[in-house]
């Protein structure tokens, strides 16, 4: 019979849950304080006041995350979301789990699902324009480089809106669906993980895999 036992790992280190929580709070700020601006520009200066502010703390948390992305640990680089030749089959595994509403099983992983990882690399670089943008309007700078910037920062917004109603509810999906506890490691930094006898990994009908194989997809 196989013996199964789940561990907890501590996956994510304090600084990139910090950046992580930081970007969510300020996006979802600066989504609804941007759509209202949007749609009543003589809406009370308060609206715009915290609109900047959640944008000035966007920064430091964004350049944070861009420092831990090259000079970080583990899971807090780049080569954690970069997709491989085994993370895009497990790509393929989260989509069809979309599709069939669930009922497809997920891969497992070990830090980054394997999906949503590139997504993040994409993300980052949308914030750096619609940041970088946002300071030149700031500034009563229109056009750079012959670039709109208000069309900028509003095609970036665009991209952040849509890619929070995407992955906060496919977070919970995840989570519930699961057993890697996603939304709870993002805030005490472990994941859980159940560890079975390889040699009886073939035998089982619910889906496993060693911890060993997973820690290897991660280049450290």
């Amino acid at each position: 019979m196989q013996a199964n036992t789940v561990t907890r790992v501590l996956v994510w280190s304090r600084w990139l849950r910090l950046s992580h929580w930081l970007l969510t709070l300020c996006a979802i700020g600066l989504i609804a304080t941007g759509w209202l601006m949007s749609i009543d520009s003589g809406l009370s200066p308060l609206v715009s006041d915290l609109h900047y502010l959640l944008g000035g703390l966007l920064l430091p948390a964004l350049l944070l995350r861009l420092y831990l992305l090259f000079f970080g640990k583990g899971t807090d680089l780049l080569s954690d979301c970069e997709p491989n030749v085994h993370r895009l089959l497990q790509s393929w595994q989260v989509i069809r789990f979309y599709l069939t509403l669930g009922k497809a099983p997920l891969p497992k992983w070990y830090s980054h699902n394997p999906l949503w990882g590139p997504i993040y690399l994409i993300l980052f670089f949308v914030l750096v324009l619609v940041a970088s943008s946002g300071l030149l309007l700031l500034n009563d700078v229109i056009v750079f480089g012959g670039i709109s910037m208000l069309d900028l920062h509003q095609v970036s917004y665009i991209f952040i809106l849509t890619f929070s109603i995407l992955h906060i509810p496919a977070v919970f999906v995840h989570d519930l669906s699961g057993k890697g506890g996603d939304i709870s490691g993002m805030v005490n930094g472990y994941r859980h993980f159940e560890l079975t006898d390889v040699e009886q990994h073939n035998k089982t009908t619910e889906q496993s895999v060693s911890l060993n194989s997973l820690t290897k997809t991660l280049k450290k």
